[in-house]
């Protein structure tokens, strides 16, 4: 799981919870399957604001909008890796991130594709469970080169 390791500002102190939230959210992110859909659905707020691989989905998502987008997440992608180079909190201790990363991603078809991406987070305590939980994530992705791969 070392490509999901990020680096941070050296001049700001990061919650230890809050980089192990962001190592097991993309080893869960990278790898399909029922079981990891569950536990997906696990790091996301009940109050979230906003979750999306797709900007145009707004509002707190439900289970089956989860499961939903990682399905079709995981259509035409037979396998993920998701490297995080940086994530930049919003101050020391922030909740609040912005991340810069890579993915590669293995098409159904053979094809392999290469794209860069960056995420806007948020991240609040769940009072009943204690866990870190996802309350806003967007991400921001050329998608050229896969639309480029389906022609």
């Amino acid at each position: 799981m070392a490509q999901y390791k990020a680096a941070y500002p050296a001049d700001l102190k990061i919650h230890p919870e809050v980089d192990a939230f962001f190592i097991r959210f993309y080893g869960i992110s990278d790898t399909p399957g029922l079981t990891n859909e569950d536990q997906m659905v696990s790091l996301h707020s009940a109050v979230e604001t906003a979750h999306s691989e797709d900007p145009t989905t707004n509002g707190a998502p439900e289970r089956e909008e989860i499961t939903t987008l990682r399905e079709g997440m995981w259509s035409t992608v037979a396998s993920r890796k998701h490297t995080i180079h940086k994530i930049f909190p919003f101050g020391n201790d922030a909740t609040e991130v912005m991340i810069y990363g890579s993915v590669e991603l293995g098409l159904r078809s053979g094809s392999t594709v290469y794209s860069e991406w960056a995420a806007r987070a948020q991240l609040t305590k769940d009072e009943a469970d204690g866990e870190w939980k996802m309350s806003f994530y967007q991400v921001y992705m050329d998608t050229g080169p896969m639309i480029a791969q389906k022609k």
